[in-house]
């Protein structure tokens, strides 16, 4: 009877221990299917992308090399810069799209024009206007808060808001 016993349970531990290596080659196939493929383009684990991302932002150049350096970056042409409003001049346009938000309103303090407070700001001067909307003053960011507006373009809005 012992036999019989011991040869039940060595069947029964050979079965579970081929389930288990079945099981574990299986394993091994969905993990390899699934798990991380490297890609060939220009995927965030590509080459170039990692070049790109851990390049110098700067260098140091000193004596010879430094000014070749200077030399050569100040023949190089500048990024062209995004103009707002494709450089129009129009004052209301501009007024309308970025001005009005706070001075239409007197958010932050700002005056609104035809108002007491925007009177004692002309008393200032148009150019001393001017150099704070290009500059801020409190709470207004500089540009009213679009770089991309032209010295120009601040101008004619501020006279516009003047009038």
């Amino acid at each position: 009877m012992e036999e019989q016993t011991d040869s039940t349970f060595i069947k029964n531990i050979s079965i579970v221990i081929a389930i288990l290596v079945v099981f574990t080659i299986a394993i091994i196939f969905l993990a390899r299917d699934i798990g991380f493929k490297e890609d060939a383009g220009d995927g965030p684990g590509s080459v170039a992308v990692t070049e790109e991302r851990i390049k110098p932002v700067g260098g140091v150049y000193t004596g010879e090399d430094g000014a070749a350096a200077i030399q050569q970056a100040a023949t190089q042409e500048a990024p062209v810069q995004a103009v707002a409003f494709d450089g129009s001049l129009d004052a209301e346009m501009i007024y309308t799209s970025v001005c009005s938000v706070c001075h239409g309103t007197g958010a932050a303090g700002a005056p609104m024009p035809g108002t007491e407070a925007m009177s004692d700001r002309a008393a200032k001067g148009m150019d001393v206007l001017v150099q704070s909307a290009l500059n801020g003053l409190n709470a207004m960011p500089a540009r009213g808060g679009r770089a991309d507006l032209t010295d120009e373009q601040v101008q004619v809005a501020v006279e516009y808001m003047m009038q």
